[in-house]
């Protein structure tokens, strides 16, 4: 599935894979979601303006994820040379994954820069600046496959949090078993692809650190490193806003719960107590006891 790299060669053969990434996830924001939201989903058209913007946004982002996470998934399984030797293998198809990436983080900053008023954050721009870097040299040079695919893990996580919003715009409950159970898988999954798996990911930095094929990669060597600290920050600041938000929710489903058992409870007992009191009303009266 691919081929061993002797030295760094400047190589444009998957810029236009980017390119067309980039043009593909604009024309999906700008003309497709919207046509397909309000036709499938009534409550789209209720959306404010800024609320249709994120919409639109997270529809791409969905759609970039599961594409992302399936190729990932499939190199994973099927290349196991990125593993034997993950600096100097060169993967088409971890390439195309990461010019997709590439293409589709241009685009999403170009929304996010028309856009900044009403879904712009900080995070999300370093976020995106950091991962453009480092693809960037995966895309042109062929080099660092295996990390650039072990990073890509993360899109697996994406849906999720994606789908608590689209919850939220319809009107779920946030005590509502749905909202929880994504929640909760929200959580969990966020924490297996991006909070898990950094101390495997720095081992495998540190195995690699100062050897003869990592030496070679010059300037390169950066993209192991800066671009993975910036977004391992960003993940756990983020990690830890989606356990303070699952607790609360947690808190409020078990709540609802204990407040509706109750009232079940309450409701049988009130159900008995009339049930007997009808019975007692009605039953037969002994003459005996009239004066």
């Amino acid at each position: 599935m691919g081929r061993r790299l002797d030295n760094l060669y400047f190589d444009t053969t998957y810029y236009p894979v980017a390119a067309f990434s980039c043009a593909f996830f604009l024309y999906l924001y700008r003309y497709v979601s919207p046509k397909l939201s309000s036709k499938i989903c009534t409550k789209y058209s209720l959306l404010s303006d800024t609320e249709q913007v994120d919409w639109n946004n997270r529809i791409n982002s969905t759609v970039h994820s599961v594409v992302v996470s399936c190729m990932c998934a499939y190199t994973m399984i099927n290349d196991d040379e990125i593993t034997e030797n993950p600096i100097w293998w060169d993967s088409p198809l971890v390439r195309t994954s990461c010019a997709i990436v590439a293409g589709y983080m241009t685009s999403d900053v170009i929304i996010m820069t028309i856009h900044y008023k009403q879904i712009g954050e900080v995070f999300y721009v370093l976020h995106h600046g950091a991962s453009i870097y480092a693809y960037y040299y995966v895309m042109t040079y062929g080099v660092l496959p295996y990390f650039a695919n072990y990073r890509l893990v993360a899109e697996f996580s994406t849906p999720f949090v994606n789908q608590r919003w689209f919850l939220s715009q319809l009107g779920y409950d946030k005590a509502n078993l749905v909202f929880v159970s994504n929640g909760v898988a929200m959580a969990v999954t966020f924490f297996i692809v991006r909070i898990a798996v950094m101390p495997s990911y720095w081992h495998r930095v540190y195995s690699v650190y100062n050897t003869p094929a990592f030496n070679r990669l010059g300037y390169i060597q950066l993209c192991l490193i800066i671009p993975c600290v910036i977004l391992d920050i960003i993940n756990i600041y983020w990690f830890y806003k989606i356990c303070v938000g699952a607790y609360k929710i947690c808190c409020m489903f078990f709540e609802k719960e204990k407040f509706d058992g109750k009232n079940s409870s309450g409701s049988k007992l009130i159900s008995n107590t009339f049930k007997t009191i009808f019975t007692k009303t009605n039953h037969p009266v002994s003459h005996k006891h009239i004066d």
